[in-house]
């Protein structure tokens, strides 16, 4: 079975959608006190996002750079692509600090609310880039 990209975009922005709600789940966990249950939930998220973007993503930003010429759809695109790109390294990062293998200054709080905060920007970035192709 071959799908198209619009069909492949529109399953993509499923998924991010589902992803928001399930990584807004999880930070009811941790305000309800149950840390474990939000880790173990963003844990899950984050490598299905890195997923939707090696598989999704990254191939419609190619074809982009490729036949689009540089305007401000283009600067849309990777404004986009870096947030996400963003979030991964935070979260990363996150990890990495709270496994105890690198040193975070500050708290945590602030370093995972600023990845929720860019989660949610590029979501709503491809929510416009989404609507400005398709729709």
């Amino acid at each position: 079975m071959v799908f198209d990209v619009k069909t492949l975009a529109l399953a993509n922005l499923g998924i991010q959608i589902f992803l928001i709600a399930f990584v807004f789940q999880a930070v009811y966990f941790v305000k309800k006190g149950n840390p474990l249950k939000h880790c173990a939930m963003v844990r899950m998220a984050v490598p299905l996002q890195v997923l939707a973007i090696i598989a999704v993503m990254l191939p419609s930003l190619l074809g982009y750079i490729i036949i689009e010429p540089f305007g401000i759809f283009k600067a849309e695109l990777f404004i986009h692509h870096t947030l996400g790109l963003l979030v991964v390294v935070l979260w990363i990062y996150i990890n990495l600090a709270f496994g105890n293998i690198i040193r975070m200054p500050g708290n945590f709080r602030m370093f995972m609310r600023t990845a929720l905060g860019l989660w949610v920007l590029a979501l709503v970035l491809g929510l416009h880039i989404y609507t400005r192709i398709y729709v």
